[in-house]
């Protein structure tokens, strides 16, 4: 079965990028829920190995306000349909699902940009795939430092871990396949959405 979830074609792509341990008792638990995430201060964190559990250049829209996330059928996106202030909120996102030092997992993202923010994260990601690493930020420099660990952590339980695509489902709010669709309905009518939805209740 295909997976449900495709990215922007290079072509879209390539113009974006222009402009602590388990408490499990039995050791069977498993995380029933994943989020987009970055890596949290202070925590050791590694890239998941496999290609499977990686995708680029998704579209996007982050309703920062709500705290959702909603992907955007490609096809939806590089058509004309959008209204363009939609449009131009969306975000082009890379997805790798990582392990924390604490047994957890999450769906560490990096949105696509020619920014040094966005260069410094592929490269903090590419050091992750080969060791645990505490990732924080140098905001005066737009970049990122890594620290490496210095004693050693366990691998992360890879193999509990669903599908890709699942994990995408879990933490996606929705999917947008129509330029009539609520999220973009609500984001166009520039907050009065939101505010006839607090009159209903």
């Amino acid at each position: 079965m295909p997976s449900p979830f495709a990215p922007v074609s290079k072509k879209t792509a390539a113009a974006a990028k222009k402009g602590n341990a388990s408490s499990s008792r039995t050791g069977k638990a498993k995380q029933i829920s994943y989020e987009f995430s970055k890596p949290p201060k202070g925590i050791y964190v590694k890239v998941h190995p496999s290609p499977a559990y990686h995708i680029l250049n998704l579209p996007v829209f982050v309703n920062e306000t709500a705290g959702t996330y909603h992907y955007i059928n490609p096809a939806l996106y590089e058509s004309d349909e959008l209204p363009e202030r939609f449009r131009n909120a969306c975000k082009l996102m890379d997805i790798h699902t990582a392990g924390l030092a604490d047994g957890t997992f999450i769906l560490w993202f990096v949105y696509v940009s020619a920014s040094r923010w966005c260069k410094a994260a592929n490269k903090a990601v590419e050091t992750a795939k080969r060791e645990y690493v505490i990732v924080s930020s140098i905001k005066q420099r737009q970049t990122y430092s890594v620290e490496p660990a210095t004693e050693p952590i366990p691998e992360p339980r890879w193999a509990a871990l669903p599908s890709f695509d699942q994990m995408l489902m879990d933490a996606f709010d929705s999917t947008v396949h129509v330029a009539d669709d609520k999220v973009v309905l609500d984001y166009m009518s520039g907050g009065v959405a939101a505010r006839e939805d607090e009159e209903d209740e």
